[in-house]
C-alpha cells in the first residue's frame, strides 16, 4: 500500500512543479490589484488613489518578488557599488523631495506594505539619475516607411546582467485615480518608467547618456525631478509626443539622457540635460538612438558601432519595416547577455510585442500583448 501510495505523491509532484515552474511572480490579487500571467509574460494590474496602487504593488510585485534582497545585493557587486552604496542611498534620499507627491505617496505604500527599507526604493527609482549603467537602442519607424502603416517603435534594454534580474521583469499597468492609464515594462521594484505606452498609444524609452558627454556642460540639478518619474509624469499625462515635449520642457530635470518617444502619428528624439532640450526628427522616414548626443548643440562624441549599425535603415528609398524586419534589426544591436529586454510598440494599435528574458532576448520569443484591452478593462 506504502508502495503505491508514494508512487500517487511521486506523480502529483513534478505535475505541481512543472506547471509553475516559469512563473516567477505567483499569481495572486490584492485589494483591487491583480497579478495574472498574459501569453507567458507576467502582468500587474494595480488600481485606486497612489496608497492603494502602492499597497497592491507591493503585495504582488516586491513580497512575492523571487529574492529581491539577494538581486540587490547581487547588483551592486556586479555594478562595483557595494562601498558607495552608503551615499547612493543618502543621495537617492536628496532627491526624494522631489519626486511627484503622488509617486511619493506610492513608493511609501510600496514600502509599509512589502516589508523593505523605504531606502531600497528610493535608490531604485534614481538609479538612472545617480549611476549610469544602460546602453539601449531604439529605432522609430514612421507610418510611410512601415509594413503595417502605422509607426513602429523598437527597442532593446540593455543592462547589467546581473543573475535573476530577468525574473523580476514585469509590466505593470496603472490605473491611477485622476490619471491616463499606463503598462510599464519594468523591473520590480522600479515603480517610475524605463519603457512604456499610455492609453493614448504614447510611449516612451530611456537611453542613458553620460552628464560629461554633453557639450553644454550642465551640472546635476539636484531640484530636478528624478528621469524615471518624470517619464511617468509623461505617460499619466500626455497624449501625444507635442504634448510630452511642452511637459518636459516644464519639468526641472536632473541629468542627462534620450528619451525615444512615439505617438499614433510617428515619434522623435529628445535630448535631454538639466539645461537643454533638443529634439532630433526622423530621416527617411526613421528616427535611431543609442548612447549619445547627435544634435550640433550637445554632441561631442557620436562614434558609437550600434548606430552605425541602425542608420542604413535612414537611407533615402528604404525598403518598408514589418514587426519582424524591426525585432530581427535590433539582434544587430543586441549586446548578448546584457540584452535584457526587446520590444516593438505599435501606438496606433496600443500593442506591445515584448522578448524578455536572459539575454539576448532578440533570441528569444516575441509575446504579443494588446494593451488597450487591459486599458479598456474595468
Amino acid at each position: 500500500m506504502r508502495k503505491y501510495l508514494l508512487i500517487g505523491v511521486l506523480l502529483v509532484i513534478p505535475t505541481t512543479v512543472f506547471a509553475g515552474e516559469n512563473k516567477k511572480f505567483p499569481e495572486a490579487k490584492s485589494g483591487n490589484g491583480e497579478l495574472r500571467y498574459i501569453d507567458e509574460v507576467p502582468v500587474l494590474i494595480v488600481r485606486g488613489k497612489p496608497n492603494e496602487m502602492g499597497e497592491q504593488f507591493g503585495k504582488l510585485a516586491v513580497e512575492n518578488a523571487p529574492d529581491l534582497l539577494g538581486l540587490h545585493e547581487r547588483f551592486l557587486k556586479d555594478s562595483g557599488q557595494e562601498k558607495r552604496y552608503p551615499l547612493l542611498k543618502t543621495l537617492s534620499g536628496v532627491l526624494e523631495p522631489n519626486f511627484p507627491p503622488h509617486i511619493r505617496t506610492e513608493v511609501e505604500a510600496v514600502a509599509k506594505s512589502s516589508k523593505h527599507d523605504l531606502s531600497l526604493f528610493l535608490f531604485a527609482n534614481t538609479i538612472a539619475d545617480l549611476s549610469s549603467g544602460m546602453g539601449c537602442s531604439t529605432i522609430v519607424v514612421e507610418p510611410e516607411r512601415s509594413a503595417t502603416g502605422s509607426p513602429l517603435f523598437g527597442r532593446n534594454f540593455d543592462w547589467l546582467a546581473t543573475k535573476g534580474i530577468t525574473d523580476h521583469t514585469l509590466i505593470v499597468v496603472y490605473k491611477g485615480e485622476g490619471k491616463r492609464a499606463f503598462a510599464a515594462v519594468t523591473v520590480s521594484p522600479i515603480c517610475g518608467v524605463i519603457s512604456g505606452m499610455n492609453d493614448a498609444g504614447l510611449a516612451v524609452t530611456i537611453n542613458e547618456i553620460s552628464i560629461k558627454k554633453s557639450k553644454d556642460h550642465p551640472k546635476f540639478n539636484w531640484k530636478g525631478t528624478p528621469l524615471l518619474l518624470a517619464f511617468r509624469r509623461v505617460l499619466e499625462e500626455c497624449t501625444t509626443v507635442s504634448e510630452a515635449e511642452k511637459l518636459l520642457r516644464e519639468i526641472p530635470r536632473t541629468t542627462t539622457c534620450c528619451l525615444t518617444i512615439c505617438d499614433k502619428s510617428g515619434g522623435r528624439v529628445f535630448e535631454i540635460t538639466p539645461t537643454n532640450l533638443e529634439v532630433r526628427v526622423a530621416d527617411n522616414g526613421v528616427c535611431c538612438c543609442t548612447n549619445h548626443f547627435r544634435t550640433d548643440k550637445l554632441c561631442v562624441d557620436d562614434k558609437c558601432w550600434r548606430y552605425d549599425k541602425l542608420s542604413p535603415l535612414q537611407a533615402k528609398d528604404g525598403a518598408k519595416l514589418s514587426v519582424n524586419d524591426v525585432f530581427a534589426k535590433l539582434d544587430e544591436v543586441s549586446q548578448g547577455k546584457h540584452t535584457l529586454q526587446s520590444m516593438i510598440f505599435e501606438p496606433a494599435q496600443r500593442v506591445l510585442n515584448l522578448a524578455y528574458g536572459e539575454g539576448p532576448a532578440t533570441k528569444l520569443k516575441l509575446h504579443k500583448l494588446e494593451l488597450g484591452k487591459l486599458f479598456d478593462e474595468k
